[in-house]
């Protein structure tokens, strides 16, 4: 539950081992390429300088980017045409791919002739579809006029007159009709659209055809598609003979698609294997083009988890004289950050990457994140029956590739959890027992707690933040800032100071003059923290000029210490949502009695409990991500770090 090392693995080998070193680094995954052309140019890529690497040293000097080298475009065609003759339900087999070599040249001849094979089956296929598909836009267009007793022939040879067809919206029309007597055109209304618009047949003087295309456009007049001067007999004659060349059409489109699905049947093994290797070799391209090539050597670079240092030395020893190094992150080389979380807490790195994504040198969020994200929705959610619906639907969400669902589910483990602490089902308090308190009974208790749960919250939040800053050398705010351990200790004196004033600490107020002086110095020393920390590290005392700095630190201070009391007292919502859950369904039980109870009551009660799990769910959610992210998240996270993105996530992303 941390965020993994990571190490930039840079590796030097003869050409001739390109294609095997690419494939094994495509099997193994877990790799964030990088540029090597980049990091030499930069210096990041270095060998040391001796005799064994002369050659290597030298081919520095003749480098050419893997872009200007290879082109992966026509593998890539040939996939992309072979999984369309397949319906895009091919998919890639890397455990097929890493038990056999391959010929690539075999495989490209079976592509050749795989594609030909079909390719004419699968055009004849397109072409009937394409022509099914204007004989129905035709259909559809001659339904409107099937009334005319005139040949289409007849009609647009007019020597006189011009005729258009079209549709315009329901407003439109009723402001057409509106004009009948003003239009230099016989309007006739011939039918609706699927649209819900309304279809006219205009005839007008050609000598008023520029007058009447004003008038319609105006109205967003729009041609309706299908008519075709190869037509010349009465609509109801088109219609017969375009309802015979659908049935032709649809017979052919069935006899084509059966003899294709047999043909692709037959050939399917052939065609998994010729897409597995050409797949490959698109991957393998890909790769390439991010390494730099000489005459003799690859140049190749990425990022890496420590952990995998010994597998991925065991593939390069495979090859001779391959150089392999790895070396660890700096300050000019920020490596991404990769997360590490167990099956419980992975789904909520979608709510953190929504804030950000954390720097490689800082805690990683996530399991504070989910526990207390958790506990907040099942304390304002709290209810077994409505947590084994939510359960349900982020099951079904899961399952259908929803990432959000996963997250669901666990709120909803949650919700139930909570529901048998207060002893309610479906908003029901009376047939489960309690465990702890039921709300609605014991209003101040359910506050009080959401706001002592709070404090250890924020608590945890400042530790997040101390230890985040220091890790990241940064005294001034590690040590002396808001948020570091003199805020930390100014929030806790502040707290124990209210405390002991109000009596809750008995014989506290005898405490009370000594934490206001330690409050007060602790003020003063947030306020100096700049100059203080620079005498540490024995710099000029103020990055800008002193009055700058105390103008801008004395806004701080007071945001600073508003912000103490805000956070603490937003915890109210926690317990002020659990009191709605329970208040809601007080609401509605009141209507399912003033309906006089049985059905209609039980209809009332069903609606009642969708509503609360559909809208008060979205809002309790949303309130959990408001915490984290103002109150929680503001306090310790930066979140300005670069995700790790492993190779087949690249290489998805570049196809």
């Amino acid at each position: 539950m941390a965020i993994e090392n990571v190490m930039m693995m840079n590796v030097v080998g003869k050409i001739n081992y390109v294609d095997r070193f690419a494939k094994d680094i495509f099997l193994f995954n877990d790799i964030q390429i990088v540029d090597a052309m980049n990091e030499i140019d930069t210096g990041r890529f270095t060998l040391p300088v001796c005799e064994e690497n002369i050659g290597e040293l030298l081919g520095f000097a003749q480098l050419v980017p893997g872009e200007n080298m290879v082109d992966e475009k026509i593998f890539v065609q040939k996939v992309q045409k072979l999984n369309e003759l397949y319906d895009n339900k091919l998919t890639l087999d890397t455990k097929a791919l890493s038990k056999k070599e391959y010929d690539l040249g075999e495989i490209l001849e079976k592509a050749d002739r795989f594609q030909n094979y079909l390719d004419t089956e699968f055009e004849n296929l397109g072409k009937a579809r394409e022509e099914l598909k204007k004989v129905n836009t035709s259909i559809e267009a001659y339904e409107y006029i099937k009334n005319i007793d005139v040949k289409m022939e007849d009609l647009n040879n007019m020597e006189y007159f011009t005729y258009t067809i079209g549709s315009v919206s329901k407003d439109n029309a009723a402001r057409l009709k509106s004009i009948y007597n003003t239009v230099t055109s016989i309007v006739f209304h011939v039918g609706d659209t699927s649209q819900n618009e309304e279809v006219f047949l205009i005839i007008s003087p050609k000598d008023f055809e520029v007058e009447t295309n004003r008038i319609l456009k105006a109205l967003n007049f729009k041609l309706v598609e299908g008519y075709d001067d190869a037509y010349v007999k009465v609509p109801g004659d088109i219609l017969t003979d375009l309802g015979l060349e659908k049935v032709k059409l649809e017979k052919t489109i069935f006899e084509n698609e059966t003899l294709l699905r047999k043909h692709r049947d037959e050939n399917r093994v052939e065609a998994e294997e010729v897409f597995n290797v050409l797949t490959l070799y698109a991957n393998l391209n890909i790769i390439k083009k991010y390494m730099a090539f000489s005459d003799e050597n690859f140049y190749f670079s990425g990022w890496v988890s420590k952990k995998d240092r010994a597998a991925l030395e065991k593939i390069a020893a495979q090859y001779d004289n391959m150089i392999v190094m790895f070396t660890d992150p700096d300050a000019a080389n920020k490596p991404p950050t990769k997360m590490k979380n167990n099956w419980v807490f992975r789904p909520f790195e979608t709510l953190v990457k929504m804030y950000g994504v954390p720097a490689y040198n800082e805690l990683d969020p996530t399991p504070f994140l989910s526990i207390t994200y958790l506990f907040c929705f099942g304390y304002m959610f709290g209810d077994v029956g409505q947590g084994l619906v939510l359960l349900l639907a982020g099951y079904i969400l899961g399952k259908r590739g929803v990432e959000l669902g996963h997250v669901i589910a666990r709120m909803a483990c949650s919700s139930i959890i909570f529901g048998f602490i207060y002893g309610s089902i479906f908003g029901n308090e009376s047939i489960l027992p309690t465990l702890w308190v039921r709300p609605f009974e014991n209003i101040n208790t359910v506050l009080l707690t959401a706001v002592v749960i709070g404090v250890v919250m924020l608590f945890i939040a400042y530790l997040y933040s101390i230890i985040n800053k220091l890790r990241a050398g940064d005294i001034k705010e590690g040590l002396f800032g808001k948020n570091g351990i003199a805020g930390f200790v100014l929030y806790i004196s502040i707290l124990l100071c209210a405390l002991c004033a109000t009596g809750i600490i008995p014989g506290g107020s005898a405490f009370t003059p000594f934490l206001a002086v330690l409050a007060v110095a602790l003020v003063i020393l947030v306020l100096l923290r700049e100059p203080i920390a620079n005498t540490i590290r024995k710099r000029k005392l103020y990055d800008t000029s002193a009055g700058d700095y105390y103008v801008e630190s004395g806004f701080e201070l007071f945001e600073m210490l508003l912000a103490m009391l805000s956070n603490t007292l937003s915890f109210i919502r926690v317990g002020a949502f659990a009191l709605t859950h329970v208040g809601l369904f007080m609401a509605f039980e009141t209507l399912a009695t003033m309906v006089g109870g049985g059905f209609g009551g039980v209809i009332v009660l069903i609606i009642g409990n969708v509503l609360i799990i559909v809208l008060e769910g979205l809002i309790d959610f949303i309130q959990c991500l408001r915490l984290q992210f103002y109150e929680l998240f503001s306090k310790y996270y930066t979140g300005d770090g670069e995700e790790f993105v492993p190779l087949s996530s690249e290489i998805r992303n570049t196809l």
